[in-house]
């Protein structure tokens, strides 16, 4: 399989994902003089559906950039790929949950789960391109990879903690997943491109 084929096949699946995720937000079956309220109701729908639309055009940001780090396939990348479109499609399932259970702890926990597999599954495509490097462009530093480190931690160690959170306060899960979220959008906006030794930050 050449590098174009597999580009274009997780492009189609992050593509079909955003589509799901609005699929969950419909229009309110409801008398015209009902209709502010039904709107009011739907607004834990339609908060999960604009953060996942972010996350999920996150994570297609991120893929872009490790596809253009990539110069040629082997099976096990090709593999750990599918593994990460894995669980970028699930999101549209947790996603639906908190829009329809808002501020409940099963729904935040399969969500931030969903996050939290989904980055480790980046993480560990970034130390086998840096185990291969004759697979990519220009060899990953350890250096770079230690910069890329701490990112993955605070996110998931934030997931983790919106988790926990949860039980006691789940306003606050939502808090903290919007926050990384930010962060991270912010971070990459910054960065032009994080293998590039000197800037990353």
């Amino acid at each position: 399989m050449n590098k174009q084929r597999l580009e274009a096949f997780s492009d189609g699946v992050y593509a079909i994902v955003i589509t799901l995720l609005i699929l969950d937000v419909r229009i309110p079956q409801v008398q015209a003089s009902a209709l502010g309220a039904a709107l009011i109701g739907m607004l834990p729908q339609i908060f999960t559906y604009v953060l996942s639309f972010f996350v999920v055009g996150l994570y297609w940001f991120s893929n872009h950039r490790v596809s253009h780090q990539v110069k040629k396939l082997d099976g096990t990348l090709i593999w750990l790929n599918l593994v990460w479109l894995l669980f970028v499609s699930v999101m549209p399932f947790p996603t639906s949950l908190l829009g329809r259970y808002p501020l409940q702890v099963i729904p935040i926990t399969i969500y931030g789960a969903d996050l939290i597999l989904t980055n480790m599954t980046g993480l560990v495509i970034t130390v086998y391109l840096k185990r291969y490097s004759e697979l990519t462009e220009a060899p990953i530093s350890s250096q770079t990879l230690w910069r890329l480190v701490p990112v993955y931690v605070i996110s998931n160690g934030t997931y983790i903690i919106a988790i926990g959170i949860s039980w006691i306060f789940p306003l606050g899960s939502y808090l903290l997943y919007a926050l990384i979220l930010g962060w991270l959008m912010v971070r990459y906006a910054r960065i032009t491109n994080p293998f590039q030794p000197g800037k990353a930050k």
